[in-house]
């Protein structure tokens, strides 16, 4: 695989000629069902709510400026936030910042109350540091924080986490992934 730079991934992901008119740049579809052939014979497309061509070119594009294999896009943060934790185990321990998006906090406090996970805050990313112990399990950031844009060093958090063995996450919803 050749190794462009951003900018040349950014302008050629997702320009595929469309056999029905032509268009060079991927449409932005709005069906939320597609006809098929037969009955049991999909194009590929069922269901916008499950898959659609728009969000497959995103998909192929993020994955694309990632150099990963796949992406996945979900329909907002919080879909994001609850896919992501609903695939690690229960009784998982978390490490997070006190501020957090409003959402983001209240679904983790249900989710300790119910005995899904464990969560211990910190409001300082010294405070956060110390918190990072050999149990935890996922280091869970937000960068800048919402709502005070508080900012952590993600490299010096990522090293101590992984050092002991931990995870980490960042949620980056105000700046741009580039």
């Amino acid at each position: 695989m050749t190794d462009y730079k951003i900018d040349t991934i950014l302008a050629h992901t997702g320009i595929n000629s469309d056999e029905k008119t032509g268009a060079l740049i991927s449409p932005i579809h709005l069906s939320t069902t597609y006809q098929h052939p037969e009955f049991g014979q999909s194009t590929g497309f069922d269901y916008t709510r499950t898959k659609n061509p728009t969000r497959a070119s995103l998909e192929k594009t993020l994955a694309a400026i990632e150099k990963a294999d796949y992406a996945l896009a979900t329909s907002s943060g919080m879909a994001a936030l609850v896919l992501l934790f609903n695939g690690f185990p229960v009784g998982s321990q978390v490490v997070a910042a006190r501020d957090l998006y409003g959402g983001s906090f209240r679904w983790f406090n249900e989710q300790e109350s119910i005995g899904r996970f464990q969560f211990t805050y910190a409001n300082t990313e010294e405070e956060l540091i110390a918190a990072i112990t050999e149990e935890t399990d996922y280091v869970y950031l937000e960068t800048p924080t919402n709502p005070l844009m508080v900012e952590f060093d993600i490299a010096k958090v990522s090293a101590i986490a992984h050092a002991k063995g931990a995870k980490v996450i960042v949620d980056n919803t105000f700046y741009s992934p580039i």
